[in-house]
């Protein structure tokens, strides 16, 4: 990889979270959040229902 977004803004059900992303050469995968950034916004994987819960750092929560 050769390309890096800093401070990007992903917005989610109306709350923004920052993002550093970096540019992948594979096409058809819009975005990638791993882990670090799973952690970062508590992020919480709930594979039996296929949703993903996030809290934004003032606490407000999504699915």
């Amino acid at each position: 990889t050769q390309s890096y977004c800093q401070d990007v803004i992903i917005e989610f059900e109306g709350i923004k979270f920052q993002a550093n992303l970096i540019v992948l050469e594979n096409k058809g995968l819009d975005v990638i959040l791993g882990m670090d950034w799973l952690t970062t916004n508590k992020g919480f994987i709930d594979c039996f229902n296929r949703t993903v819960i996030l809290t934004h750092h003032h606490g407000k929560t999504i699915k």
